[in-house]
């Protein structure tokens, strides 16, 4: 018997973050959020949007969700009136599940947690040890305590089983989608006039992270010009910053330079969310070359317009395993620039509207399943709380 009818009677609390140095997080949550929304009244939890209302209000502006939420939370013009009076509608319609567990305490609601990855581990290079210490030990008491713990992939889920065996806690695997809008085709987007974008480009949207590994990339475009003869220009967004590197950007404009790449890559740094889709949706290819990822949004986003995608052969891309696309060594730059010399003639400019709308109908279909998925786990987080310990 199908039971999600029963997400009706439940309400989740879902804490929002916007921390630009942290983007997979912030989408994470994000695109929570909406897929839940998307649910059909008959199927779908009451939402509770957490954090300080800046956050709160900055998401709902960039995303168009102002009367979606409107109708989640049920709030009227009264509520509205109330809620500058200082009254908290919430604390009147008790939250059931708070979910991530990033600090907000509700009174007799069940806190799921959320572990994305386990990168310190594989990469422990990339962190001090006075961060992997404090990492493990914040790991250690959630698996030792009785709960329900979130994991982003099962490459992740098993790690914590590796990692943590005879932990308490309950894991759980939900996979997100990408719950993407795209506006009707309309010339380019200022971002393309103003940064003079060429026709056709590959897009990374990338943190500047060492870990998502742009060098393999650049060092690519070189071997694709320098023994392909193909000068393939290359758009880049995502903050310039790496707070556990802070030479990172510096070291790759320099190689930029010294290997006569300026003329063909772009920075657009931290960009709104609709111009960046824009971006998206118009590019000849997707590049994801990262070393690691929990469940990479640039692979969701990139499923959800339906654009063909170059990406690194790791475990969880594998898992995620997109239909466009196609695999390389991560740190393997001539493999990337042969699949580009085998590619790049019959790759074209975006966008692709009979290709745009065969994903959508694909995505819509994961996005419910994956947002009942999340029901599915909030109800079991409910219901054990009230088992006998």
């Amino acid at each position: 018997m199908n039971d999600d009818y029963k997400n009706q009677n439940i309400t989740i609390g879902i804490e929002l973050i916007d921390n630009p140095e942290w983007m997979g997080g912030m989408l994470y949550l994000r695109n929570l959020s909406l897929s839940l929304a998307s649910l059909p009244i008959e199927n779908r939890p009451i939402i509770r949007l957490l954090g300080p209302q800046p956050i709160i209000t900055r998401f709902l502006d960039e995303c168009n969700a102002h009367e979606i939420f409107r109708e989640q939370t049920g709030e009227t013009l009264l509520d509205r009136v109330l809620r500058k009076l200082g009254w908290n509608k919430a604390s009147h319609n008790p939250i059931d599940v708070v979910y991530p567990g990033f600090g907000t305490t509700i009174p007799g609601a069940v806190t799921m947690r959320w572990i994305p990855d386990f990168q310190h581990r594989h990469l422990p290079e990339l962190f001090s040890t006075q961060e992997i210490a404090a990492r493990d030990a914040s790991i250690n008491a959630l698996a030792n305590s009785f709960g329900t713990v979130v994991f982003s992939s099962k490459v992740a889920a098993n790690d914590f089983q590796r990692f943590f065996p005879g932990h308490r806690a309950i894991p759980r695997v939900w996979h997100f989608f990408s719950p993407i809008q795209l506006a009707p085709a309309a010339p380019p987007s200022r971002l393309h006039q103003e940064h003079r974008i060429p026709e056709k480009y590959l897009y990374l949207p990338n943190q500047f992270w060492a870990h998502k590994n742009h060098i393999t990339v650049l060092k690519a475009l070189v071997t694709l010009r320098d023994q392909y003869r193909i000068t393939a220009p290359l758009v880049c967004s995502g903050a310039q910053s790496d707070r556990r590197n802070s030479s990172h950007f510096s070291k790759l404009l320099e190689f930029i330079r010294e290997y006569n790449l300026t003329d063909q890559v772009w920075f657009l740094g931290l960009v709104p969310r609709a111009e960046q889709l824009d971006v998206f949706r118009r590019a000849a290819a997707v590049v994801q070359p990262s070393l690691f990822e929990g469940w990479s949004t640039v692979v969701e986003d990139t499923r959800a317009i339906g654009r063909p995608i170059f990406l690194s052969d790791i475990p969880v891309h594998r898992e995620q395993a997109p239909p466009t696309g196609s695999f390389f060594p991560p740190e393997s730059h001539e493999r990337l620039a042969a699949l580009l010399a085998e590619t790049w003639a019959h790759l074209s400019p975006g966008p692709d509207l009979d290709a745009e709308a065969a994903a959508l109908k694909q995505t819509r279909m994961q996005v419910r399943e994956s947002a009942l998925e999340f029901c599915r786990i909030a109800r079991e987080a409910l219901e054990a709380k009230e088992l006998p310990k």
